[in-house]
């Protein structure tokens, strides 16, 4: 056989062994379960850019994390005045969140000095929109706080607000010890209940393109067996301009109530 013909036969048997090999790990991972599993909802439009929400699952179909991501420049282009951006969930979603609203404050909100700056409020909801909707400022409901043994430590309760409930601030957060705000975890509660967890972002700290991992203070007796998060993730994806907030780190607990 000549030195030609040795070669040839020697690329066709290599790239032969290298399909063969990426067919037999496609197959492998298909039946063992251990493609990536994701989940996507579907884009809404954010300022010139988009967002959907997530949930990405382990290999045993376990949840891993539950989310959202949106465009660099989902920040351009945003309106004058607040506005709310509802993001639907999954079609397979089976987590305690039934939606995310990605609400963005022109000029922030009180308490003066510590929130009245740009920010986004970053609802996710454990009841559903028509619920949500239904909270008004005028129903006796919205003042009944949560039993003690559930609120969060060193959790405080703030403003009443309509389509929300009554927010719970985190007392020891940065920003009520003299220093500029960033981001923070917020609860909110309804007729006894914590019915969301808010992660509040300050436009200006994700323009710094954060990739951080931060400590949720987890709530105390639950009223709904589920996951719930231990961190939550504000993330900058550099090659696809994308940003991601996530609640992760996600521990099951089983409610006394169930």
């Amino acid at each position: 056989m000549s030195n030609n013909n040795f070669l040839k036969t020697f690329k066709s048997l290599a790239i032969l062994s290298i399909l063969l090999g990426i067919s037999s790990c496609s197959k492998n991972d298909d039946e063992n379960g251990q493609a990536p599993a994701i989940s996507y909802g579907e884009f809404v439009a954010v300022g010139k850019g988009k967002a959907r929400t997530y949930i990405s699952k382990n290999m045993d179909g376990s949840v891993k994390q539950v989310g959202f991501t949106f465009t660099e420049n989902a920040l351009e282009g945003l309106p004058v005045q607040n506005a709310e951006f509802s993001l639907p969930m999954p079609a397979d979603n089976q987590t305690l969140i039934k939606h995310i609203s990605f609400d963005y404050a022109v000029v922030g909100h009180g308490p003066e000095h510590i929130y009245d700056v740009p920010h986004f409020d970053i609802h996710y909801y454990m009841i559903s929109e028509r619920e949500k909707n239904e909270i008004t400022l005028e129903d006796p409901r919205i003042d009944v706080l949560p039993p003690a043994a559930s609120i969060p430590k060193n959790y405080v309760p703030g403003p009443n607000q309509a389509k929300m409930g009554k927010h719970w601030f985190d007392s020891t957060s940065h920003e009520y010890h003299g220093k500029d705000f960033t981001s923070t975890f917020i609860y909110g509660s309804f007729n006894g209940k914590f019915i969301f967890m808010e992660p509040m972002i300050a436009v200006s700290y994700l323009k710094e393109k954060p990739n951080v991992d931060l400590p949720v203070t987890k709530l105390g007796a639950i009223s709904q067996t589920g996951l719930y998060p231990q961190t939550y993730s504000i993330l900058w994806e550099k090659e696809r301009r994308e940003y991601t907030i996530a609640l992760s780190d996600l521990a099951m607990r089983a409610s006394k109530e169930s």
